[in-house]
């Protein structure tokens, strides 16, 4: 099995993270729009961006921000994002990256993790639980 190695995304693999998230979200985006959102979330604190690399290929991505709810009082870690690459899955490469971003979030005091991920991605949500994920809300959105 290749070995996985993590490491900070940075403006210069806008191409790359592009790529992985239109794999996730299977469409295309803005391609400028979505450079600048990715540039304006690597300046902010309290994002954090990791890259999966096999045989130094970029193969998967976590995307996580810290916040504090009030209702919640204390500190959490969101993934907002999860991408594997369909031909590195099972490789351990989504462990990897979601244990990174476990270890980011207790380093930063947060007592918590979260994440949604939808309907439609029953492996998804089959590896959640296997990693100690439980489900406890639903989610509900309305477009503006």
């Amino acid at each position: 099995m290749p070995a996985c190695e993590l490491r900070d995304a940075t403006l210069d693999d806008t191409h790359a993270v592009y790529a992985l998230i239109a794999e996730l979200k299977q469409k295309e985006y803005d391609r400028a729009a979505f450079a600048a959102g990715f540039a304006a979330n690597l300046a902010n604190p309290t994002q954090r961006y990791q890259l999966a690399l096999v045989d130094g290929t970029v193969v998967g991505l976590i995307g996580m921000q810290l916040q504090f709810p009030l209702n919640f009082n204390n500190w959490i870690g969101e993934v907002q994002e999860l991408v594997v690459l369909p031909r590195n899955r099972g490789l351990s490469v989504g462990q990897a990256l979601l244990a990174w971003a476990e270890d980011e979030a207790r380093r930063s005091g947060a007592t918590m993790m979260e994440l949604s991920s939808g309907r439609a991605r029953p492996d998804a949500h089959r590896f959640y639980l296997r990693e100690g994920y439980q489900q406890s809300h639903l989610r509900f959105k309305k477009a503006l």
